[in-house]
């Protein structure tokens, strides 16, 4: 056998099977034009459709635009699971500019290096508590430009506790940083070898290094998913 490793694989998975590459901006346009009304998300028994999805996207990375964030610039997301991160994810990516993820599970130190080495000047966030007080610092310490805050209400009022956001020329609601954002005659073009993302290591060697993934490589994983749950997807299409 020329390829040992494909004995295990799913039946009718090949080692050869192609593998697309795309970009993460096209990836859900094409999901919204797919399944448009169709739930990509739901938090708080809210249903998000995907056109819905893409659309909060495109108003988000108008604004990004707007604000100076496309080709060759850097927003850190320091967020948590809620749809403020794919809608700032997607958002900036369409805009042209990559992304570094912050963990909200990360010490000052760590969190302060990633936002220097990403130069991101321009960093997302939330009200909440547990994140706003580490963002402010970020401000303070001159290593954001401008902080964009999320209030974490927009999506249903639960009891999260919150932190207030002081009123500063530097920091905007994303309510109002995405307020009259049209989006541009033409978007940036976006090639599957820019980096889409700055994905940190755990540090456990040091300080934390910054993977380069391109828009390649991670509509590649996508792919690959697709091509290796393929057979088990049509077999149950089959069977119903």
């Amino acid at each position: 056998m020329t390829h040992p490793g494909e004995q295990f694989y799913p039946e009718g998975v090949r080692w050869d099977d192609t593998i697309v590459q795309g970009t993460l901006p096209d990836l859900l346009s094409k999901a919204a034009a797919d399944y448009g009304p169709r739930t990509a998300l739901e938090f708080r028994d809210r249903p998000i459709a995907y056109a819905e999805l893409a659309a909060m996207a495109e108003r988000a990375a108008a604004a990004f635009l707007r604000a100076g964030c496309g080709k060759n610039s850097s927003v850190a997301l320091f967020l948590g699971n809620t749809p403020d991160h794919p809608v700032n994810f997607f958002g900036a990516l369409k805009a042209g500019a990559r992304i570094a993820h912050l963990s909200p599970l990360d010490g000052e130190i760590a969190l302060t290096h990633k936002v220097s080495d990403s130069g991101s000047r321009v960093l997302v966030t939330s009200n909440l508590a547990a994140l706003l007080p580490t963002a402010l610092k970020f401000l303070e310490k001159g290593l954001i430009d401008r902080l964009i805050v999320c209030e974490d209400d927009d999506w249903g009022k639960v009891g999260t506790p919150q932190a207030a956001t002081p009123s500063d020329p530097r920091i905007v609601t994303f309510k109002a940083f995405v307020e009259g954002a049209t989006a541009p005659a033409q978007w940036p073009q976006v090639s599957v070898d820019d980096v889409a993302l700055l994905q940190y290591t755990g540090g456990t060697t040091g300080l934390p290094k910054g993977a380069m993934l391109t828009h390649g490589n991670l509509t590649s994983a996508v792919s690959i998913y697709d091509v290796w749950g393929k057979p088990g997807a049509c077999g149950a299409w089959r069977r119903h």
